[in-house]
């Protein structure tokens, strides 16, 4: 219950709180134009709420793989936008720099970025992945089973809403061929309908295959839906979407790697993932 109530509140969190920083920033920027006197307050609230629009900005228009748990910037401007603000204690940017900056970037980085992941026994290295049902893009039914005799590389994916998925996904056909040449087939899985998957097919320009788990019924029986996990204004994804996971099983169908990430923006790069798979193999 207190799990499902932390991902409602993260639903309707980011893009909301992007708004109103947005409006707060040109707020900012209007007071320092437009006031006779220069504001030392409002240059703090600009510095302290600016830097994470403009990240959260960049990583929805170019997106791209986060490496690292912490952004550092948007924390070290809204440290310093505090420090300013509080010199003048204007009420009106004071508060805007406190709450929805220092507090906001705060609350982004160690709170909204994690995705409150227990331990899951069903996929540990080691393990017989457990069997599943997909959907081709054609509709066609089949089981995971059928993939039994072959290296399969396993990536749930949030859908074309996700920078962060997008992001892995274009880092993954860049390196198609490598795969290709290990025996490793590449199967792509998230609960998008076919259309949304069968765009993302087409812009990434290599013949990797995507799979639809229907309602995420697949996600459900592995233990890696994501109740609420879509966010708030991403109209046609439903709510509930999956954890991004990452596995690898050889021939007889046994998990051979495992990245099942507790933060959305970190992902298993490919080459590491290559690096990984190239040591299982000597």
């Amino acid at each position: 219950m207190i799990l499902g109530l932390i991902s409602q509140l993260k639903r309707w969190y980011a893009i909301p709180y992007l708004v109103l920083c947005i409006a707060i920033s040109i707020q900012s920027i209007c007071h320092l134009l437009g006031d006779a006197t220069f504001s030392l307050s409002w240059l703090g609230a600009l510095l302290a709420v600016g830097p994470l629009v403009l990240f959260m900005s960049m990583v929805y228009t170019f997106p791209y793989i986060r490496v690292v748990r912490f952004i550092a910037t948007p924390v070290v401007m809204a440290l310093l936008g505090s420090v300013l603000t509080v010199i003048e204690m204007e009420p009106l940017p004071t508060f805007y720099t406190l709450f929805f900056g220092l507090g906001g970037v705060l609350v982004y980085v160690f709170w909204y970025t994690y995705l409150d992941r227990s331990d899951n026994v069903l996929l540990q290295k080691g393990v017989q992945l457990p069997d599943f049902a997909l959907a081709t893009l054609n509709g066609e039914q089949l089981s995971s089973s059928s993939f039994v005799g072959k290296k399969v590389l396993w990536v749930f994916f949030r859908g074309n809403w996700c920078p962060m998925c997008q992001a892995q996904l274009a880092d993954l056909a860049k390196h198609y061929d490598a795969f290709g040449e290990r025996g490793v087939e590449l199967v792509l899985i998230s609960p998008q309908s076919p259309k949304k998957s069968a765009a993302q097919q087409s812009r990434l320009g290599v013949p990797m295959p995507f799979y639809v788990d229907d309602n995420n019924r697949a996600a459900i029986s592995l233990g890696i839906v994501h109740r609420h996990g879509v966010p708030l204004g991403m109209l046609g994804y439903g709510y509930d979407t999956v954890l991004p996971t990452v596995l690898m099983t050889d021939e007889s169908g046994t998990i051979i790697y495992a990245d099942l990430t507790d933060n959305f923006r970190i992902r298993p790069r490919a080459e590491t993932i290559i690096e990984t798979l190239d040591h299982l193999l000597i």
